[in-house]
């Protein structure tokens, strides 16, 4: 698919979205793909992990294929035979980590945090999910999202009655990782057809539905999505791979002309984009201040006792810090630089910043510039873009050391700034070569003349 093409999709699909919240919000089904890059594996790696961590459950020809041919694994013939118990133990190790194991906890990304952004913003109103991993519910959380939504385990469930489903939600099809059970058998899946069925039917064709990160392969699920057309205000699949699709049961998607199908389309990527078009802003990054009145307006602080006017107070200087014109003016000036900063834990000292003179300024700098000297790596890749800013340091205490600058507790002496100089300028050079050539040579200049 040609890169004009797919933006040109995504722009379609975002005025679907844009459409579809007038009428309630579009519905939105996702699959294990949407979770990967946040460390829950796919299919095909948790059937290799899952052979080699219960070997005794399998035959000595799965064990061989799992470590050279795991495209002639069915990944619901493995979980068959692990018992319900193993099953939730694998899948805890991956949501929860197993230092054991060397697994870390899944993490969320950036899918996550803009599908729960575009749920909180009334763009979807129900999220239908075949995973177990709670990261979209941790992601409504993370966002603010108030009220929250309604969350349903289809998983241990027989007949639904799918009509008094409340919206916004999020419908865990197959179960949850602590449910009760986890249906990912084909049996378990079979079993469970009439359900999915009646959730798709009672969700309607009249709504726009978005699907990612979802394979529908061997999964009765795929069958009613194809029974439930003609969709008549869209259906958008968004395929990872860019081959067209293979699968008999997917070629509706490609044939029928209210589906459009976006290839190429990594979800984080994807729905950060979708996000952008909508202009849906992630308020709990950008606007932190925003977020602290959420906290205001949601909690009765008057239950606090004699802490009620403490916890107020303190929650209207963090606002009053957090939305200060100055500081967000100088935020935006060093656009490049203030990921580190506040890393650094130092957003009081920039807010400082902004109030007093310039030679406190500089006094404050060579202090920023202290800690910098202890905590930063020359050869670490991750300051690789702040070319720029180790020059400006460099430039700072070569100044502060022309007008005799002291620091409190105690002064530097002799040289010691214009060794902080060079260090600043052989920083800038691992990125960005020879750019320091000038100020090298004032240093050298500076430190003849202490030796004269």
């Amino acid at each position: 698919m040609k890169e004009n093409q797919r933006e040109e999709l995504l722009k379609h699909l975002a005025a679907s979205l844009h459409d579809a919240k007038k009428e309630g919000g579009a519905i939105l089904l996702v699959g294990a793909g949407i979770s990967v890059s946040a460390g829950i594996p796919p299919a095909f790696k948790l059937m290799k992990i899952a052979i080699e961590n219960f070997p005794n459950y399998f035959t000595e020809e799965e064990q061989r294929l799992a470590q050279e041919d795991l495209s002639q694994l069915q990944y619901n013939d493995i979980m068959t035979k692990l018992s319900n118990v193993k099953r939730k133990e694998l899948f805890k190790w991956f949501i929860e980590g197993n230092k054991d194991k060397g697994i870390k906890k899944a993490k969320l990304n950036f899918a996550h945090i803009a599908i729960a952004e575009l749920l909180k913003q009334g763009y979807f109103s129900r999220i239908l999910t075949v995973n177990f991993d709670p990261l979209l519910i941790h992601a409504c959380y993370m966002v603010g999202m108030y009220p929250f939504p309604a969350i349903y385990d289809l998983g241990a469930m027989g007949k639904v009655n799918a009509e008094l489903l409340h919206d916004p939600s999020i419908v865990y099809l197959n179960g949850q990782h602590v449910g009760f059970v986890q249906r990912n058998t084909t049996d378990q899946l079979e079993a469970h057809k009439e359900t999915l069925t009646q959730i798709v039917r009672s969700t309607g064709c009249n709504k726009t539905w978005v699907v990612a990160g979802y394979s529908g392969e061997n999964d009765p699920l795929m069958h009613a999505l194809n029974e439930l057309r003609p969709y008549n205000n869209w259906l958008y699949w968004l395929e990872y791979s860019d081959q067209t699709l293979q699968k008999e049961s997917h070629h509706f998607l490609e044939n029928d002309e209210e589906c459009k199908v976006i290839y190429q389309a990594d979800a984080d990527i994807i729905f950060m984009k979708i996000a952008e078009l909508l202009n849906c802003n992630l308020d709990f990054i950008e606007r932190p201040d925003v977020e602290l009145t959420l906290y205001e307006k949601e909690i009765n602080f008057q239950t606090a006792g004699n802490k009620q006017n403490y916890f107020t107070k303190k929650l209207k200087n963090y606002k009053k810090l957090l939305s200060s014109p100055q500081l967000l003016s100088f935020l935006d000036k060093v656009d490049d630089f203030d990921t580190s900063l506040i890393l650094q834990g130092l957003t009081q000292k920039i807010t400082h910043l902004c109030n007093i003179s310039e030679e406190e300024q500089l006094i404050e700098f060579v202090k920023i510039g202290d800690i910098f000297k202890e905590q930063i790596n020359l050869n670490d890749i991750q300051f690789q873009n702040f070319q720029k800013i180790p020059l400006l340091f460099a430039q700072i205490f070569i100044i502060a050391y022309e007008n005799n600058i002291d620091i409190d507790p105690k002064p530097f002496k002799d040289d010691v700034l214009l060794d902080f100089a060079w260090m600043f300028t052989e920083l800038a050079e691992k990125t960005l070569p020879d750019c320091s050539i000038e100020i090298k040579e004032r240093i050298k200049d500076l430190k003849n003349s202490i030796d004269l």
